[in-house]
């Protein structure tokens, strides 16, 4: 006897399209989602080691221990810094403001002018600003002894590293640092900028986990502190859409 050929029916076949559209349609934007963290910290990850390490070599070839003492430096206004510190980045003129909103509710926070902004690749944006205030911390052996390297802030420094694509928020795209005596770029929310704000005390109030909105990296925050979060979670950007503040494990 021959078994008969078993078939779909077009209802089963029907049912089966639906729940897989269901599964597309809830593991499609976090997917989506992922894939975005994962360009956005490759990206910050790439553009603060690059502005760092150019700065270094800046001063290697100026044969000066401070970033405050290079010849660029040397100037008042922000168009006589970014036309000193051309030598040894790339920086070109954008032509258009810069909005940049919170990470909570994108709220407007501030606007970057256009002659204050200079690309330092094709997409990432370098915003300088403090640049004339060289702020030196008066705890500088409580640092040293609790391994900052931030002993004097030289500049606070911004990173868009997708430039006018949208967002521009705040722990988003939009990263904020501390630019140190050594030419390197340390990140607002870090235990480095932390110890630093504190004068080397051992206080959280200045870190990304339990800071005030200035420092705070989660979703009731603007997000200035986001870039020191994403460092210290390994270059992984895990809060995108979580509401709540979570903290680390």
């Amino acid at each position: 006897m021959k078994k008969k050929k078993s078939a779909f029916t077009l209802a089963e076949v029907l049912i089966t399209i639906g729940i897989l559209g269901v599964i597309a349609a809830i593991s499609l934007p976090n997917l989506a989602s992922n894939v975005s963290a994962t360009q956005l910290a490759a990206s910050l990850k790439t553009t603060q080691a690059s502005i760092s390490d150019k700065l270094d070599a800046a001063l290697a070839f100026e044969d000066v221990p401070n970033v405050r003492d290079l010849k660029a430096f040397d100037c008042t206004t922000l168009p006589e810094l970014y036309k000193g510190l051309s030598k040894y980045l790339r920086l070109d003129a954008v032509t258009e403001d810069h909005k940049v909103y919170a990470l909570n509710d994108g709220s407007l926070v501030e606007t970057w002018k256009a002659a204050d902004i200079r690309q330092t690749n094709t997409k990432a944006f370098i915003y300088i600003t403090d640049f004339t205030a060289d702020a030196t911390s008066t705890g500088t052996l409580a640092i040293k002894q609790n391994g900052g390297q931030v002993l004097r802030r030289s500049a606070i420094v911004y990173l868009d590293v997708n430039g006018y694509t949208k967002p521009n928020r705040y722990g988003y795209d939009v990263y904020k640092y501390y630019l140190a005596q050594n030419g390197r770029l340390y990140p607002v929310g870090g235990s480095d900028v932390s110890l630093f704000d504190t004068n080397g005390a051992s206080d959280e109030s200045s870190d990304w986990e339990n800071g005030n909105e200035n420092y705070a990296c989660n979703w009731s925050s603007v997000g200035y502190g986001c870039a020191g979060r994403i460092e210290d979670e390994g270059w992984k950007i895990t809060y995108f859409g979580k509401r709540l503040k979570d903290k680390k494990e």
